[in-house]
């Protein structure tokens, strides 16, 4: 009998990790854990925003442009890279106007709350976006797209519905946020 009770605690311990794993998806996978002021934000191993493309390209050439190293920025502990270096002055002198909304986290899944329990390590396509009323919006992962929207056809209608989808990502956001800020405390 005595030699079940490691096993139980063992069990136990293992039961309580994967609950803190579960409840905290986001908070794996982001920059800026020990700063107060840094922003919840989803990038890959080497800490690059974006999958490395140009965040102001989607405002000023309408579409996704891969950033160069040579043209990189430090922000919020995240490197942020840029097509020129007139994108990276335009993000230096106003990042927030630049930034994905979400931390760069996929607005399809933040709208439904899905991905934040299934796909937390995957940031946003960066080929998948949208910009409403002068925000950027990463609107999908390849890996979860087929699930959420099904193809770039639908994702005309998660436009179409964007006022709707912001306002619920917008709700589903500010809790994941507070989650996040209780967490690192």
């Amino acid at each position: 009998m005595r030699t079940i009770w490691p096993w139980i605690g063992a069990i136990l311990l293992v039961f309580v990790a994967a609950v803190v794993w579960i409840v905290t998806p986001l908070a794996r996978h982001h920059v800026g854990e020990a700063g107060a002021g840094q922003k919840l934000l989803a990038v890959d191993s080497n800490h690059i925003a974006l999958k490395g493309y140009d965040t102001v390209a989607y405002f000023t050439d309408g579409k996704a442009v891969k950033g160069s190293s040579q043209f990189e920025y430090l922000y919020d502990d995240a490197r942020w890279r840029f097509s020129n270096a007139a994108h990276r002055e335009m993000f230096v002198a106003d990042p927030d106007r630049y930034m994905p909304q979400y931390g760069n986290y996929c607005a399809s899944c933040m709208a439904t709350k899905w991905c934040a329990a299934e796909f937390p390590d995957h940031p946003a396509d960066p080929e998948l976006w949208t910009i409403v009323d002068g925000k950027l919006y990463m609107v999908g992962d390849r890996k979860v797209l087929d699930h959420l929207v099904g193809d770039k056809k639908d994702l005309d209608q998660w436009r179409a519905n964007s006022a709707e989808n912001i306002r619920q990502a917008n709700a589903h956001w500010t809790a994941i946020q507070q989650q996040h800020a209780a967490h690192q405390q």
